[in-house]
């Protein structure tokens, strides 16, 4: 063996093994150009611990759960955002159009100063 390589060592459930195995050759990877990827990515991502534990663990991984529930709350209000604007624009006297619900922050935020220009007669 070449002494520049290392050799990694793991006991895994025989069933689970076959499965990983048969789900790898159907992409058309081993076991040990998957390994070696994955630490690669690993390596990469070095200074980024949190981005490691959810390439393993999956984007839930094992947040406690007060640290869930931000998540869900951040979450929810990213997903209510252009029903945030509106209501902020509508508590502030300014006309709503129809349709605007369905825009993006963005855009909702770029129309909202164009109003406010509009008013001023900066608009040209």
């Amino acid at each position: 063996m070449d002494a520049s390589l290392a050799q990694i060592n793991a006991r895994i459930d025989a069933s689970l093994k076959s499965a990983g195995d048969a789900a790898l050759a159907n992409a058309g990877l081993t076991p040990t150009k998957a390994i070696r990827a994955l630490w690669h990515r690993f390596a990469t991502l070095a200074d980024r611990p949190d981005k490691i534990r959810e390439l393993v663990t999956g984007p839930s991984g094992e947040l406690a759960s007060d640290e869930r529930d931000e998540r869900d709350r951040k979450l929810a209000l990213a997903r209510e955002g252009a029903t945030i604007v509106s209501r902020s624009l509508a508590a502030r006297g300014i006309a709503v159009p129809e349709g605007y619900e369905g825009l993006p922050y963005e855009e909702l935020r770029e129309q909202a100063l164009l109003e406010r220009l509009r008013e001023r007669g900066l608009d040209a």
